[in-house]
């Protein structure tokens, strides 16, 4: 059962990867030759991993280009989970989650929409200005008291800037305002 999950899983991750890039998008990247991948491991000094990065390289027009792709994990220095995404083969991030030294989710953010202004290939692997993303976030809050976390803060983000209505939430999870970017 826990194999058929994991299996349907990336099913669905791979189907967001395609689904979020404009035609215009996919038109640029469709000459990128893939001709590797790796992992990377990174460790503090007292033996804990520091983070886990995968790589993919591509080719083009006789150069070779490297981004981050799929899953990236980066932990704190006690073994806590610290964030965990996951990038497209472009390297470009699908979905993001972060969480405190306690365990607790502070922030999830899925990408909706990604889209480029650049002229060529290189210009887009070598700038992050040209990329253009909608995000939807989501921003946790955890009570000091009685160590309960809740839905703080949800809305949409394009390029960075908050757009369109922002909802904050009472602890109880009842609509505290809404608010229009």
């Amino acid at each position: 059962m826990k194999r058929n999950l994991t299996i349907i899983f990336f099913v669905l991750i791979y189907n967001i990867c395609n689904s979020q890039h404009s035609e215009r998008f996919l038109e640029f990247v469709k000459d990128l030759k893939e001709i590797g991948c790796k992992t990377d491991t990174t460790y503090y000094k007292n033996g804990n991993i520091r983070w886990i990065e995968s790589w993919i390289t591509y080719e083009y027009n006789s150069e070779e280009y490297s981004t981050g792709s799929g899953r990236q994990v980066q932990y704190y220095k006690n073994g806590q989970l610290a964030n965990e995404s996951y990038l497209d083969k472009y390297g470009n991030i699908l979905s993001w989650k972060g969480f405190d030294r306690n365990g607790n989710k502070t922030i999830e953010s899925v990408t909706t929409e990604i889209d480029s202004d650049a002229e060529s290939l290189t210009e887009l692997f070598n700038s992050t200005t040209d990329t253009k993303f909608k995000r939807y976030n989501r921003l946790y809050k955890c009570l000091r008291k009685s160590g309960n976390c809740y839905l703080h803060k949800e809305g949409e983000r394009v390029n960075g800037k908050k757009k369109g209505v922002w909802t904050t939430y009472y602890d109880n999870g009842k609509i505290k305002k809404k608010k229009e970017y």
